[in-house]
């Protein structure tokens, strides 16, 4: 359980972490692979579904060929919207990850209030993870059930922001937020 002794404290140092001028510049590739991770697991595991869904459904095996040409043939709505979702989510997930980028490593690693939440992180990814492949496998005995895999992601683009700025709000860190945004 954090206190505010150690959420003071925490701030105190990723401020002076981050205002060394020593520190190295994090990778701007690096954090767009990074944001990209689960925004791409959900548009792959919709495309993968959504082409296992029309082979099974007209009797074929699923091939790369039967894949593009359903994806092009405009009939892959479900494909199409969790694409657009993702781009969302990317949109939404860079500047936070650019910002935790942004603290010294070792300082990532022993601050109390990063390791918070980092592992909540890890906890609402796998949760995250574990209900995309739910609804793919629910599309898989109703192909109605192939809208909701974007949906899912539409919805936790909402959630995320509520959490994180509950988080924000509960810790104390918006101050932090903004110092670390004007850098």
């Amino acid at each position: 359980m954090l206190t505010f002794n150690d959420v003071n404290r925490d701030v105190k140092a990723i401020l002076d972490g981050v205002s060394d001028n020593d520190r190295p510049v994090p990778s701007a590739v690096k954090i767009m692979i990074t944001a990209l991770t689960l925004p791409a697991i959900g548009s792959l595991l919709s495309a993968l579904t959504f082409g296992m869904v029309c082979a099974n459904f007209n009797h074929r095996n699923l091939s790369a060929s039967l894949f593009v040409e359903y994806f092009f043939s405009g009939g892959a709505i479900p494909v199409y919207l969790s694409i657009v979702v993702s781009l969302a989510q990317y949109m939404m997930l860079l500047p936070y990850i650019g910002l935790y980028n942004l603290i010294p490593q070792d300082i990532r690693r022993t601050t109390p209030l990063i390791i918070h939440f980092k592992s909540a992180l890890y906890k609402w990814a796998v949760i995250y993870i574990c209900a995309l492949v739910m609804t793919c496998l629910m599309s898989l005995y109703d192909p109605i059930y192939l809208l909701s895999t974007p949906i899912l992601m539409f919805v936790a683009i909402f959630v995320t922001s509520i959490t994180v700025n509950f988080k924000v709000t509960k810790y104390g860190i918006g101050p932090l937020l903004k110092k670390l945004i004007k850098i």
